[in-house]
C-alpha cells in the first residue's frame, strides 16, 4: 500500500491512471489532478463519479487526509489543521515528485486546496474549490453543531464512516470536529487571510450550491471577489453539489482544466 510520512501523519494515497481502454500513445504524459477531500470522507467517497470522468484524460492522485480513511487516526484537530494539511500534501507532491498539479477540491478539502494556491503557487496549476469558506464564524459552527451532533446521523451514513474509518474511531470525529471549529471561532475565524487569497495567481473555478446550509453561498462570493481572475458557478443544489448536478459538476470541471 502506498504511504508516506510526514511530520503530521502516515499519509495513505492512491494513483489512478487514465483509463487503460484508451488508445496508447507514448509521446503522451497525462498531467495529475489532486483531489482533496471533505470532512468524514476519502477521494473515492467524495469524488466517485468524478474520479471516473478525471481518468477519461488525467492522472488522479487521491490521499487520504490527516484522520481519514488509511491514513493516521486523528486525537485531536489543531487550530492550524488546513495549514498541516497543506504542509502534508506539498510532501506527498515532493515524494512524487510532482512540481504542480491541478486540483479538485470539496468543503474543508477546498479549504486545503485554496491555501495549498496561496502558500505554494508555484504547486498549482489550476484550482477547483466547490464548497470552501475563506472564515467560520458562531453561525456556521451552530449549523455543523447541528448537523453532526444535534441531529441523529442517517443509518446509510454511519454505516458509509465505519466503513471508510473503521469502527469505533469514526464515532469521535463528528465532536471533535464540532469542537475545532468553535475553537477557530473562537480564535477569530480567519482560515485564509485576504493577503493570502490575494497571492493566487492560477485559474481558479469557484463553485457552490446555492441552498448549501453548511457553508452558505455567500462564502462563494467573497472568494470569487477576493480571487484575481477567478470563474464563478452557482449550482442549484446543497453542500454536495456535484453529487445532486454531477453531470453539469463534471462538464464544468473537464471544460475548465483542459
Amino acid at each position: 500500500m502506498p504511504f508516506i510520512y510526514t511530520f503530521h501523519t502516515t499519509l495513505y494515497y492512491d494513483i489512478f491512471q487514465p483509463d487503460p481502454t484508451l488508445p496508447a500513445n507514448s509521446s503522451y504524459v497525462p498531467e495529475t489532478v489532486l483531489l482533496i477531500h471533505g470532512f468524514a470522507g476519502t477521494p473515492a467517497s467524495d469524488f466517485a463519479d468524478p474520479l471516473l470522468t478525471l481518468r477519461s484524460r488525467y492522472r488522479v492522485l487521491a490521499p487520504h487526509l490527516h484522520g481519514y480513511g488509511r491514513s493516521t487516526q486523528r486525537s485531536l484537530y489543531t487550530l492550524s489543521y488546513y495549514r498541516e494539511d497543506v504542509a502534508d500534501l506539498v510532501a506527498l507532491l515532493d515524494a512524487l515528485s510532482l512540481a504542480s498539479v491541478r486540483v479538485l477540491s470539496f468543503s474543508d478539502g477546498a479549504i486545503v486546496g485554496t491555501l495549498l494556491a496561496a502558500l505554494h503557487p508555484e504547486r498549482v496549476k489550476a484550482l477547483v474549490a466547490l464548497g470552501g469558506q475563506p472564515t467560520i464564524n458562531e453561525a456556521n459552527a451552530a449549523g455543523i453543531r447541528h448537523w453532526l451532533l444535534e441531529t441523529p446521523l442517517s443509518e446509510e451514513w454511519q454505516a458509509q464512516l465505519a466503513q471508510l474509518h473503521g469502527e469505533p474511531y469514526w464515532r469521535k470525529l463528528p465532536a471533535m470536529y464540532v469542537e475545532a471549529q468553535e475553537a477557530l471561532v473562537a480564535a477569530g475565524g480567519v482560515l485564509i487571510t485576504k493577503e493570502e487569497l490575494a497571492a493566487i495567481r492560477c485559474p481558479t473555478l469557484i463553485m457552490h450550491g446555492k441552498r448549501d446550509r453548511i457553508v452558505p453561498v455567500e462564502y462563494a462570493h467573497i472568494l470569487h471577489k477576493a480571487i484575481s481572475g477567478s470563474q464563478l458557478l452557482i449550482f442549484d443544489a446543497g453542500h454536495p453539489a456535484h453529487v445532486r448536478c454531477k453531470e453539469e459538476f463534471n462538464r464544468a470541471v473537464m471544460e475548465f482544466f483542459q
